[in-house]
């Protein structure tokens, strides 16, 4: 199953130099935790997730073709 990851401010350097990543997924039932966790993003960076352009909980099961948003955790000071 192949899903489409847009990486956004530093967790850019987890991808590739395109600006929206594809991904082979093994199996059915891949939530959107087994996706970053397949290309090694920290989810402790990561703020939420937007798929399909609807903000969703990283259990969310995927499925083919999806697009996958993920938007890191920022501070301020």
């Amino acid at each position: 199953m192949k899903v489409y990851l847009v990486l956004r401010g530093p967790l850019k350097k987890y991808g590739r130099t395109e600006q929206i990543n594809s991904l082979d997924l093994e199996q059915n039932k891949t939530t959107a935790k087994d996706a970053l966790e397949q290309l090694n993003i920290p989810l402790s960076a990561v703020s939420f997730v937007l798929i399909n352009g609807e903000k969703k909980g990283l259990k969310t099961v995927l499925q083919e073709g999806d697009e996958i948003t993920v938007n890191p955790k920022v501070a301020g000071g």
